[in-house]
């Protein structure tokens, strides 16, 4: 009598802790947490490998993951542990005849017949609706006829349906990369609109696409619509905090609405994120050059050149930093760097006409002021200077000639009236 009531017992204690393991995975296919629940279920079958219910149950996680095969195993082992429920009969033969509308619409598809396949995988999304692979297959028959939108919307239930299967991800991500190669495009041809329209559909495609979202943002700045870069970007850093382009575009941003303090804030950001990121440093340092903080600026500068010694941008800054503290010498040996690496750079030309006329090899001074009109005909600055150089040499003709070309320009006429009035002195 004693040995049947133990037996009883430790019956009722099993089936007790099988109750409770059914229930915790259960409750983790609620929350969706399908990998947990499937752990969990390999590790309870190790204990209780002779439960219908948690083999019913298992089979109902490998649906979720779309193991078809795994779950119709499931089901069956179910039923041979207990016949003659009919939920797991019901269920079983729903699989297998899931399995073969998908085989005959796949057939259908397959052979080039795509408004049926259509009509058929429309047809089973009434009664399988929970069945991810369903809705996959539907979104690839879409993208074969051309109607991205739909395959997008069917790729999404997909995900939504089982957010672990990595295809359903890749299948979204490849139509959005579709639609912002097409933005790419209309960019290079400078057809902004267009652009825009193509971004926005791959961002529709796949809302966590940070790079069509960044070049959305790029699109309006090129655009100067400011107000919507900004909106941009500040989405995208809420999908993915680590860009480092927005961060510096935000910089970019906030220097051109003259908020300075937040300009430097996400260019350090941009840095924090990327410590290589040498037009980040760049940034930096030619936002202090322009607030006075030479010393900060300097520090930014020879980081960025230390990271990429032929930034031409940079040398060209560092060579300003130090003309403004009247290193000469220095401003020079940076300038020369700059045009070493940009042989286009007509304003570091102009500069380093100032920089010779300041310590007077005007001979200099003269070359690069018509080097820098070589390049940029009518610039004002150069003519200036090379106005400077012509004079200090004797030549008053040709300074009379370049300062009546600066005069032409009304940020430098009054200096240039100047110099023409002392000419004109003989001075």
């Amino acid at each position: 009598m004693k040995k049947i009531i133990v037996i009883i017992f430790l019956s009722i204690n099993i089936f007790a802790n099988v109750d409770s393991r059914i229930a915790k995975i259960n409750s983790l296919l609620n929350e969706k947490k399908y990998i947990d629940a499937l752990d969990s279920f390999l590790l309870s079958i190790e204990d209780y490998d002779a439960s219908s219910e948690l083999y019913f149950t298992g089979g109902q996680i490998y649906l979720k993951l779309d193991e078809l095969d795994k779950a119709n195993e499931s089901f069956i082992k179910a039923i041979e542990f207990d016949p003659k429920n009919k939920d797991y009969r019901l269920k079983q033969k729903e699989l297998e005849e899931f399995k073969q509308l998908l085989l005959s619409a796949k057939k259908t598809f397959d052979n080039g017949f795509i408004e049926d396949a259509i009509v058929e995988y429309d047809k089973m999304t009434v009664k399988y609706s929970s069945y991810a692979i369903l809705f996959y297959n539907l979104g690839l028959v879409y993208k074969k006829n051309g109607d991205f939108e739909l395959a997008a919307t069917n790729y999404n239930i997909a995900k939504s349906l089982n957010p672990f299967q990595e295809k359903y991800i890749k299948a979204i991500k490849a139509l959005a990369q579709v639609s912002a190669k097409e933005g790419d495009v209309e960019y290079r041809r400078q057809e902004f609109d267009a652009a825009i329209e193509n971004y926005k559909k791959a961002i529709q495609y796949y809302p966590e696409y940070t790079t069509a979202i960044f070049k959305l943002a790029r699109t309006y700045y090129k655009l100067k619509d400011l107000e919507n870069s900004l909106e941009t970007l500040k989405n995208g850093l809420l999908i993915d905090p680590n860009q480092e382009q927005s961060e510096k575009m935000l910089g970019d941003i906030y220097r051109k609405l003259d908020e300075k303090e937040k300009a430097i804030k996400h260019y350090k950001s941009a840095i924090s994120i990327n410590n290589n990121y040498f037009q980040a440093f760049y940034s930096l340092g030619s936002l202090y050059l322009s607030i006075g903080d030479l010393a900060s600026a300097k520090e930014a500068l020879l980081k960025s050149i230390e990271i990429e010694p032929t930034y031409a941008k940079a040398y060209g800054a560092l060579g300003t930093v130090e003309q403004e503290l009247n290193n000469v010498e220095n401003s020079i040996k940076y300038f020369t760097e700059a045009i070493k690496y940009d042989k286009k750079a007509y304003d570091i030309y102009y500069r380093l006409a100032t920089a010779y006329n300041s310590t007077k090899s005007h001979e200099m001074a003269k070359k690069h002021a018509k080097k820098s009109l070589e390049i940029k005909r009518n610039y004002a600055p150069a003519y200036f200077e090379l106005g400077i150089a012509e004079k200090s040499l004797g030549n008053k003709i040709a300074a009379k000639d370049a300062f009546e070309k600066a005069k032409k320009d009304r940020n430098w006429r009054k200096s240039a009236q100047f110099e023409l009035d002392m000419l004109s002195k003989g001075l």
